[in-house]
């Protein structure tokens, strides 16, 4: 964990053994806590903070574990916690490795940006209208050895399904209208999303109105303009519906794809036919791909 969270200027003393403290790059409204000689550290939002210290967010095992806990959520490598209290719901998620490297240590890592990096990626996007789950609170933890562990608290979605959930249902096109307008005000905010796909973009029909939310900032950046591109975030999304899917299915995302579509570039024709030509020389490349490693089905 880098110096400047061990050892933090510290401020005046809080309750509940927590000692008010700062952490370099927490972005406006958040405060920092330190629990224990530098042991852990507790970002929480000012607006949430009581709340969520008497739900005991200062312990995220005992919270995730806790009678507060009314059901578990798929959430890719891990189930996450949903708690309830006082009238609100949260998703207490616990960071996992994936991969090789996760098969022997999943839960540690070295060094804490990337945690405060998600957090930072996120309240940009709240602010920049990016229809999103709020982020509540960042917890980190020493974990021996020079690693850490680490937990993120959000606000709970209700009625939000994975976008890719939608696929065949009567809701399928005004969903994925809204899911093409969530990424274009993400990509308008400037945010270079390295890891967008079907299972962080959730959907939900509010009063017959479909809205659209992108969950999971990690590996997500804020960049200037003109030092990305937007296609190679596409192109991901695009990996991730097709991929599982037998060459006869593919027909079938056709409406779905060209909802999208037009919600990404409504208002734009001339960039909406760019894109139609993008996603349809992807699609011919990944099919070749298949039938080169033999696997077209």
């Amino acid at each position: 964990m880098p110096e400047r969270l061990l050892h933090p200027g510290l401020m005046a003393p809080e309750p509940a053994g927590l000692v008010r403290s700062e952490w370099s790059g927490v972005p406006k409204g958040f405060e920092v806590y330190q629990l224990g000689p530098g042991e852990r550290t507790l970002v929480v939002k000012a607006s949430s903070r009581d709340a969520l210290l008497d739900a005991g967010v200062q312990d995220p095992r005992g919270l995730g574990s806790g009678p507060l806990v009314t059901r578990h959520l798929a959430g890719g490598r891990v189930r996450h916690a949903l708690v309830s209290t006082k009238g609100e719901e949260w998703v207490l998620k616990a960071y996992r490795r994936g991969g090789l490297l996760g098969r022997w240590n999943s839960e540690r890592y070295w060094g804490s940006s990337r945690f405060l990096d998600e957090l930072v990626v996120a309240a940009h996007a709240e602010r920049s209208g990016v229809a999103t789950a709020e982020v509540l609170a960042l917890i980190v933890e020493r974990a021996g050895l020079g690693s850490v562990r680490a937990w993120l608290v959000t606000r709970y979605l209700h009625g939000a399904k994975p976008l890719g959930d939608y696929f065949g249902t009567p809701e399928q096109r005004a969903v994925f209208r809204a899911a093409g307008q969530v990424v274009r005000r993400m990509h308008l905010a400037g945010i270079d999303h390295h890891d967008l796909h079907l299972g962080n973009i959730m959907g939900s029909l509010e009063d017959g109105r479909a809205q659209a939310y992108i969950v999971d900032w990690d590996r997500a950046r804020v960049l200037s303009d003109g030092a990305w591109s937007p296609y190679g975030n596409l192109s991901r999304l695009w990996r991730s519906v097709l991929k599982g899917r037998r060459k006869d299915e593919l027909a079938e995302l056709s409406r779905p794809v060209r909802a999208f579509i037009r919600g990404y570039f409504d208002g734009s024709p001339a960039d909406l036919r760019e894109t139609r030509a993008y996603i349809r020389r992807q699609a011919i490349w990944m099919s070749l791909r298949r039938v080169l490693r033999g696997d077209a089905r």
